[in-house]
């Protein structure tokens, strides 16, 4: 029976709504905007490139979304709304599931919760890292030889995290932090 390799980013209750209530304010905000400019079509000018930067940035983090998490037979891929990123076994240096409190984590830039929590984060007992998190009671952590540590998330984690430290084993790269 082969192993399962694909892993489903689950998002929390708080993403869903946090992304629906974004999504419904910036909807109403535009149609109430595009109302006003029918009657005050000089106040379009300065608005609608602010709300074009505003959209932008929403469709960006949106794009950024995880998905699932494939684990190859060479790397770990994070599969986003669009395109993917690649974390090669050879580069983790360490990985774990991890077992932080999400109220301890400060968002340095990125989204708290719009289509799941992506970007730059410090504290948490990473420092300052990156996610791609759904939810936090799902998330692990990887740290790469070149310093950089990650905090994504996935439906089984401990399944992965065995996963890659077993892989790790193998290729004689994995050195137990203790």
């Amino acid at each position: 029976m082969e192993e399962k390799r694909i892993f489903k980013v689950t998002k929390s209750k708080t993403v869903h709504i946090v992304t629906i209530v974004v999504w419904i304010i910036i909807t109403v905000l535009c149609l109430f905007i595009l109302w006003q400019g029918i009657k005050h079509p000089i106040g379009l000018l300065i608005v609608v490139p602010i709300l074009a930067i505003v959209i932008s940035v929403l469709v960006y983090y949106y794009r950024q979304s995880p998905q699932y998490i494939e684990l190859t037979d060479d790397a770990l891929v994070l599969h986003c709304m669009t395109g993917h990123k690649v974390f090669r076994y050879e580069e983790i240096v360490e990985v774990g599931k991890w077992q932080g409190n999400p109220s301890r984590l400060l968002r340095q830039w990125g989204s708290g919760g719009f289509g799941g929590y992506i970007g730059w984060f410090s504290g948490g007992g990473l420092g300052s890292h990156f996610e791609y998190v759904g939810q936090y009671q799902d998330a692990f952590y990887l740290k790469m030889c070149k310093g950089k540590p990650y905090m994504l998330s996935c439906e089984d984690p401990e399944r992965v995290v065995r996963y890659i430290k077993c892989i790790i084993d193998r290729n004689g790269i994995w050195k137990e932090n203790m």
